[in-house]
C-alpha cells in the first residue's frame, strides 16, 4: 500500500529568509565609499587653492618680486579674500590641518590690511586738502580736472603724464586760476610731472631726469618739488611718477624706486609726497619707504581699500598705486576719496589732512 506524504508549504519567516539576499545591505557601504570620495576632491582642491594663495603671501612676506611676482603682489588685497577658497574646501573635506594652515594665511593678510581700516585721530581742524591724478597721456579732461579740484577745494595738485597739451588745456579750463604758482615739467609721453599751489610754491624745482629709459642715472619721468606753508610750518611737497615694473624685468622701477628711497631718506623736514608711485603699500619699496617715517594717507585715515587703477578698462579698478604720504609732520590724513575723470586710466586721489 502506498502512503502519500502530504506536501508541507515553508512558513513565513522561511520564506523571508529565503528571499533575503545573502550579503549584508551594501547602503551603508556606498554612502560611506561616496563621502570618502567628496572629501578627497575636497582636499585637492583645498590643496591646489592653497598653493595659489601661498605664492603671493610668501612673495609680500619674504620681498620677493622678481619677474610676475612684483605684479602678484599688488594684487594682495584680493589675495586675502581668495584666502577664503581654500579655508571653505578644506572645511568641507574636514582636512583639519589644512584648516589651519588657510586660517593661518588669512589671518597673516588680514593683519597687513589693519591699517587701512583703523584711523589715526587728528585734534585740530582741517588744514589742507591735495589731490594727485595720472594725466594718462595728456588725456584727461581739462574741465574735469579743474572742476574737481574747484569743488573739493583742493590746495595742491600733482599730476603725471603731464603733456604741453595738457597744460594748456588745463589752461584754458582755468587751472591757473585756481593754482597761481606751480613747478611744470611737460613732455610728450608719460614722463611729465607738474606740481600746482594755491599758496607760493618756493625752492619749486624738477629733479634730475634720465635722458633715455635704459639710462637710470636719473628719475625716467621727471619728478618735481616745491616749499608750501601749512599751519605755520613749511612742508616739501614732492610729486613723483616712478615708472611702473615689468612683467619680467624691474631694473627701471627699481633704480626709481631706489633712488626715491635714498631722496627721502635725506629728508628730516616735514615732507608730503604726492603721485603715481607704481607700487602698492604691499610692495617692498614702499614699506622700506614707510620705514623712514612716512605714513600712506589711507592707513591714516582708516579709508579701507580704494583702488586707483586701471579705471575704464574694466568693472572696476583692482590696484592702488596712486598715494600720498606724509613724515616728519604733525599732518594727519582724515579723509581720502577718489574720483573718476574721464580721458584718465587713474582715478584722482583726494586727500585731507588735519594736524595733531
Amino acid at each position: 500500500m502506498l502512503v502519500r506524504v502530504p506536501e508541507t508549504q515553508p512558513s513565513a519567516g522561511a520564506a523571508a529568509a529565503a528571499s533575503a539576499p545573502s550579503a549584508v545591505n551594501p547602503v551603508p557601504e556606498q554612502h560611506s565609499e561616496r563621502t570618502s570620495r567628496w572629501r578627497s576632491a575636497w582636499f585637492i582642491l583645498a590643496t591646489l587653492s592653497l598653493v595659489v594663495v601661498l605664492i603671493p603671501v610668501l612673495a609680500r612676506l619674504l620681498g620677493v618680486e622678481a619677474g610676475p611676482l612684483a605684479i602678484v603682489v599688488s594684487l594682495m588685497p584680493w589675495v586675502t579674500l581668495a584666502c577664503l577658497v581654500p579655508l571653505a574646501f578644506a572645511l568641507f573635506g574636514r582636512s583639519w590641518p589644512l584648516v589651519m594652515v588657510a586660517a593661518a594665511l588669512l589671518a597673516l593678510c588680514a593683519f597687513w590690511a589693519v591699517p587701512l581700516f583703523t584711523s589715526q585721530q587728528a585734534n585740530d581742524g582741517q588744514v589742507l586738502t591735495v589731490a594727485s591724478l595720472n594725466l594718462t597721456f595728456g588725456g584727461a579732461d581739462a574741465d574735469a580736472v579743474v572742476g574737481l579740484a574747484r569743488d573739493n577745494e583742493v590746495d595742491v595738485l600733482a599730476a603725471q603724464e603731464v603733456t604741453p597739451e595738457a597744460v594748456e588745456e588745463l589752461r584754458v579750463a582755468g587751472l591757473d586760476d585756481l593754482f597761481p604758482y606751480s613747478e611744470v615739467a611737460a613732455e610728450p609721453g608719460v614722463t611729465g610731472t607738474a606740481l600746482w599751489s594755491r599758496t607760493p610754491l618756493t625752492d619749486a624745482q624738477t629733479l634730475e631726469r634720465a635722458s633715455e629709459v635704459e639710462e637710470l642715472g636719473g628719475y625716467v619721468s621727471h619728478a618735481v618739488r616745491g616749499d608750501i606753508e601749512v599751519a605755520g610750518d613749511t612742508v616739501t611737497v614732492f610729486a613723483v611718477h616712478p615708472v611702473a615694473p615689468g612683467l619680467k624685468q624691474h631694473a627701471a622701477w627699481k633704480a626709481d624706486m631706489e633712488r626715491f628711497t635714498q631722496e627721502l631718506a635725506g629728508q628730516s623736514e616735514p615732507t608730503l609726497v604726492l603721485g603715481d608711485f607704481n607700487t602698492t603699500r604691499d610692495h617692498r619699496a614702499f614699506r622700506e619707504i614707510e620705514s623712514l617715517g612716512f605714513a600712506d594717507a589711507a592707513d591714516q585715515a582708516g579709508a579701507g581699500f580704494l583702488p586707483t587703477f586701471p579705471e575704464g578698462r574694466g568693472p572696476w579698478p583692482f590696484v592702488a598705486i596712486d598715494h600720498a604720504l606724509v613724515g616728519h609732520s604733525d599732518l594727519v590724513a582724515t579723509g581720502v576719496s577718489t574720483a573718476a575723470v574721464p580721458g584718465a586710466d587713474h582715478r584722482m586721489l583726494l586727500v585731507t589732512y588735519s594736524t595733531r
